[in-house]
């Protein structure tokens, strides 16, 4: 189950958030665990996610895929 952790301890289930992630700096730039559909090419309003995580929960903990901001 990929999660969204945010640098507060909120963990968030990435299928029911709207964010995006910056491939270059493998980074998330946006997020918004609200949104359930973003139109194509506008991005999610909130934005600011300093500590934002994109990763997933193994053995119990969080695992990252993304790197902290």
């Amino acid at each position: 189950m990929l999660v969204i952790r945010l640098a507060n301890g909120n963990t968030y289930p990435a299928d029911r958030c709207t964010y995006r992630v910056d491939e270059a700096a493998n980074k998330i730039t946006h997020f918004d665990p609200n949104a359930v559909v973003v139109a194509v090419g506008n991005p999610p309003t909130v934005v600011g996610t300093t500590g934002a995580r994109l990763g997933y929960i193994k053995a119990g903990r969080f695992a990252p895929y993304t790197q902290t901001p």
